[in-house]
Parts: structure tokens; C-alpha cells; sequence
């Protein structure tokens, strides 16, 4: 889970995930600001699929995009990120990440500086030229600093936990043994989620009101997703008992489920989930699959094949024994 990976891992992160952005934003703010005196007020500020205005607002609205893109989106990925790359998690997901929050503030900045400097001396926003050559330079000139932004950090390795075998357990033949719990995702998860479901909410309902109704229906449809995605990834109930490891999402489904006699070993360690499965939810990497809702002791369980399944729960440690024991009982040949 941590790695002692060359030195500067954490200092080039904000080097890429926030000050650069916050220079180039800064650079975009001076350089709007003494252009907003020759912008149309109202200006255009979105423009339709055919390159026409279709949106209007105060010149100052770029100000406050370029502030919140530029700026503030790589400070809320630095927020959830940076704290765990200070305690020591290392991982290539770390490093993507603050590529991302460069690209993405690069093309903010980019495009609505562009977007300031074609309604310069315009009558009226309505005037303003077709906004998707700009939009192509935006876009590459963001993928151009996110790849820098890539290559300005150091390579990052997540190292794998080692696994405690665990405790011994002895189950009679004969005796019923059922292990229970509900995973759940950690508190500022549900946060993140029931802030994001009451923004695009209330997104609709504006929309709505203001008759912007393919906006509306977008953003309904996007508030049912974010539930649907909620429902399925958020709560997993895990069970063991004589049919071995059984994991079930709050709505049914997805199912996960290891027989007893396809268990070739079990094991309990520290996981974190942003570093070695890039996130959380149910999360799949190279031979393993995980149902990873938090960052903590989760219970792993190798398949015979060598695939591995990891589950984030309480009481690991009492699963790892229970499912250990079923699996050498059923292996026996004594069964229930």
C-alpha cells in the first residue's frame, strides 16, 4: 500500500496539481480582466451545436468560470488526493490524477480566455463568432500540459499489502456456522455523493423553471444515474456459511460469490482503495476484483485460479477465520 518511491513524489504533485494551474490561472485572470472593458454586456457565454450563441451573462461570469475550473476543480481533486499521498499511499491513479487536474485547468483557462478575446469590441454578444476553433486549441493544448503534467512526476508504485494469515478456528461436523455483515462506503463519500445528487437536482429544477428543457431532462437523467450507480455500489452485504463468501449489492445486484471449494487461500490486510484499485466501489485490477468501500482492513479470498477477491468490511479478521475453517472442513470431506 505504501512505497518508498523516489523522493519529490509529493512536492511534484502540487507543483503539477496546483501551482501550475494557479499560475496559469492567475496569468488568465489578469488578461481577461483588462479585456472585460471591450466585451458586449451581456456577452455570450455558451454557444449552441451549431456555433451560435444560445447563452448570455456579465462579462464578469468568465472571471468565475476561470476561477472554478482554472483553479478550484484541481483544488478539490488536490483535497481528496494529496492527504493520502502524505501519509505514504503511492500509485500510478496519484499521479493520473493530478495530470488530469492540470489538462483540465489548462483547457478552462484556455477556452475562456478565447472566449473573452472574440467579443472584443462586439455591439452585442449575439455577434460572436463560432467558438469551436477555440475549442479544439483548448482541448489540445490541455491534453498537451496534462501529458507534461504526467511526465513531470516521478513514477509512483502501489505496493501490495502483505496478508496475515489468519487466526484458527475449529468447527465441529455438523455445526452451523454463518459469518454477517453490511460494508458500507465511508461517511465523506456519502458526502460527496448526496452533494453531488442534490446539485444536479436542483441543476433540473432551475433548468426547468427557466424552461431550458433538454438541460432539464439531461441533468434528470444524470441525478437517476448517479442513484442507480449509489444503489449498486455504496452497501454490499457479505455473508459466509456453508456456500462459502457471498457479497450482494444493496439492490441485488451485483453478486459476487467464491464456493467453499474454490478456495485456495485467505488472508486479511490494510487496503487502500484509491491507490491499488484507483477508487471505490466495485473495483476490478488485474487478477483481482474488489468490493472496496473504504479505506481499512479488508478480507481477502485467492480463488483457485489465482484471482483474488477483496471485500473492505468490519471484523475482517473474524470472516478470514470463519470462511478459513468452512473451506478446510468442506475440503475434509466431513461437511456440515
Amino acid at each position: 500500500m505504501t512505497s518508498p518511491t523516489p523522493t519529490g513524489v509529493v512536492s511534484r504533485y502540487v507543483l503539477v496539481a496546483l501551482a501550475i494551474p494557479a499560475v496559469l490561472t492567475a496569468a488568465a485572470l489578469v488578461l481577461q480582466g483588462a479585456w472585460l472593458g471591450d466585451l458586449p454586456d451581456p456577452a455570450a457565454t455558451h454557444w449552441g451545436p451549431g456555433g451560435v450563441p444560445d447563452g448570455f451573462g456579465s462579462p464578469w461570469t468568465f472571471l468565475a468560470f476561470t476561477a472554478g475550473f482554472g483553479l478550484g476543480l484541481p483544488a478539490m481533486v488536490a483535497a481528496t488526493t494529496l492527504p493520502m499521498l502524505r501519509r505514504g499511499a503511492r500509485g500510478g491513479t496519484f499521479r493520473f490524477m493530478a495530470s488530469f487536474a492540470l489538462g483540465i485547468s489548462a483547457f478552462s483557462v484556455t477556452l475562456n480566455t478565447f472566449s473573452v478575446g472574440l467579443q472584443r469590441d462586439l455591439a452585442t454578444g449575439t455577434d460572436a463568432p463560432d467558438i469551436g476553433p477555440a475549442m479544439l486549441a483548448a482541448f489540445a493544448i490541455g491534453g498537451v500540459a496534462g501529458t507534461a503534467g504526467w511526465f513531470l512526476q516521478p513514477h509512483q508504485r502501489a505496493e501490495r499489502p502483505e496478508w496475515e494469515a489468519t487466526a484458527h478456528m475449529e468447527i465441529a461436523p455438523g455445526e452451523r456456522v454463518v459469518w454477517m455483515r453490511t460494508a458500507t462506503i465511508a461517511r465523506w463519500g456519502v458526502l460527496v455523493l448526496g452533494g453531488a445528487g442534490v446539485a444536479v437536482g436542483a441543476g433540473a429544477i432551475t433548468a426547468w423553471v427557466t424552461g431550458a428543457l433538454l438541460a432539464a431532462w439531461i441533468l434528470a437523467g444524470s441525478l437517476a444515474f448517479l442513484a442507480f450507480a449509489a444503489a449498486i455500489a455504496t452497501v454490499f452485504h457479505i455473508r459466509i456459511d456453508d456456500d462459502g463468501l457471498t457479497a450482494v449489492a444493496a439492490l441485488g445486484f451485483p453478486k459476487l460469490r467464491v464456493p467453499l471449494d474454490d478456495v485456495a487461500d485467505v488472508g486479511v490486510a490494510p487496503v487502500n482503495g484509491f491507490a491499488e484499485f484507483g477508487g471505490y466501489g466495485l473495483r476490478s485490477r488485474p487478477g483481482a476484483t474488489g468490493i472496496v468501500l473504504r479505506n481499512s482492513d479488508a478480507l481477502q479470498v485467492t480463488r483457485k485460479d489465482g484471482k483474488r477477491i477483496v471485500v473492505t468490511v468490519d471484523d475482517a479478521d473474524t470472516a478470514a477465520s470463519v470462511l478459513t475453517a468452512l473451506a478446510a472442513r468442506a475440503s475434509s470431506g466431513k461437511g456440515a
